[in-house]
């Protein structure tokens, strides 16, 4: 490589360098809002599922739909979450693999949320019976769960799938992003500690109460999950494009010791020339 070459070749890097770090400036900042809104939601979802489980143990009823498998039906259905924009390291790859590690490509329907997964699961032979382009902002994420959670519930309720179940990036800290599957069809009920809620009375009926607050806890429980999607993605893009620029820093120091070696062989050669010549 000639001295103008590794020139244009550090000029390249460092108009690189700029965006890369512009990119990751931007995702701090989108890191920091994610983090604050779902630190806000975290303790309202954290009670939802605690209600929710109080009241499936108290239901009279234990042959509840909602409740158990449809056996009539082997086919299950799979939200996936994956993102609309690219240049977030290993967000995407790490969904993929996970999805294929867990899901029966025969027997499972997907339906997918972000233009990446579209595109990958479609080439893959998947079928996908829905799909949803356009990631919402925060600010219509309610929106968005509340459709998914009536979409689901209907479905599950015309016994089309056996069960339903959502597959999101969940949020572990700044660096650790890992892909995990939640039923969210038929409910799955759990111990709770009866001493918290001693005094909870649910009128007219445990049966009423659970028929009246199964969409808004499905719509809940979706919310959050997509709130820590979103977080995990613009964390996993804020360490690619800081992996990026510190990249782009180690090369374009490399190239610069390249280039002032080259020109200061090239100046050496001269002189010897000049010097040479003269005697």
């Amino acid at each position: 490589m000639n001295l103008q070459q590794t020139k244009n070749r550090i000029q390249s890097i460092r108009s690189t360098q700029k965006i890369t770090k512009a990119m990751e400036l931007v995702s701090i900042s989108k890191v920091k809002k994610a983090k604050e809104i779902h630190f806000q939601f975290t303790p309202f979802y954290q009670e939802m599922i605690t209600i929710m489980n109080y009241i499936s143990n108290h239901l009279e009823d234990k042959k509840n739909a909602l409740f158990s498998y449809n056996e009539e039906s082997n086919k299950n259905l799979t939200i996936i979450v994956s993102s609309s924009l690219g240049l977030c390291g290993g967000y995407n790859h790490n969904l993929y693999h996970f999805v294929e590690t867990q899901l029966n490509q025969k027997e499972d329907e997907l339906m997918i949320i972000g233009i990446k997964g579209i595109y990958y699961f479609k080439n893959q032979g998947y079928k996908i019976v829905r799909s949803i382009e356009d990631f919402p902002p925060f600010h219509l994420k309610e929106k968005m769960s509340t459709q998914l959670a009536n979409i689901v519930l209907k479905k599950f309720q015309q016994k089309k799938y056996r069960k339903i179940q959502m597959i999101y990036t969940k949020y572990v800290n700044s660096l650790t992003f890992n892909p995990t599957l939640v039923q969210l069809l038929p409910i799955i009920k759990t111990k709770t500690d009866n001493k918290m809620h001693k005094a909870l009375l649910m009128e007219p009926s445990a049966k009423e109460v659970c028929q009246s607050f199964i969409p808004f806890y499905l719509s809940c429980i979706i919310k959050n999950f997509l709130f820590e999607s979103v977080l995990s993605e613009q964390a996993s893009r804020r360490v690619a494009m800081e992996n990026a620029t510190k990249n782009a820093s180690e090369l374009e120091e490399q190239l610069m010791i390249e280039y002032h070696k080259t020109r200061q062989a090239m100046i050496t050669q001269e002189i010897s020339e000049i010097t040479g010549s003269s005697s």
